[in-house]
């Protein structure tokens, strides 16, 4: 049961590290004004920020079906939030309805199809 919970508890705290290092080497990269990195590292930010909860699994070396199910669900929620961030930056710090609603979209469509694979592939 601990072996489970601390599964989930390591992929959450893995991917949050991960996106954090990710998030401060963009800023790095941006006062250095090192463009290739600069689009590299926001490019890896943004495929983190759509796929939170399989990024959960893989970090965590989740195998418990009920752990990716619910990794799956607690990603969804933060890639949501995350993904209106995500669209407030690519359009220069201002909002921008229809770009928020693509980033949302995204997001839930990746992790809605996740789902539905975890639940196809269930022994």
């Amino acid at each position: 049961m601990f072996q489970i919970a601390s599964d989930l508890f390591r992929g959450i705290c893995i991917a949050a590290t991960l996106y954090a290092a990710l998030f401060f080497a963009h800023i790095i990269a941006a006062t250095q004004e090192w463009d290739i990195a600069f689009r590299l590292i926001a490019a890896l930010i943004t495929l983190m920020t759509v796929s939170v909860g399989p990024s959960i699994i893989a970090l965590g070396r989740i195998q418990n079906f009920e752990q990716k199910i619910q990794a799956n669900a607690v990603g969804h929620s933060i890639g949501l939030l995350l993904s209106i961030g995500l669209a407030w930056a690519y359009a220069d710090q201002s909002f921008d309805m229809p770009l928020t609603l693509a980033f949302l979209l995204i997001t839930a469509i990746l992790h809605s199809s996740h789902r539905r694979l975890l639940i196809q592939k269930q022994p």
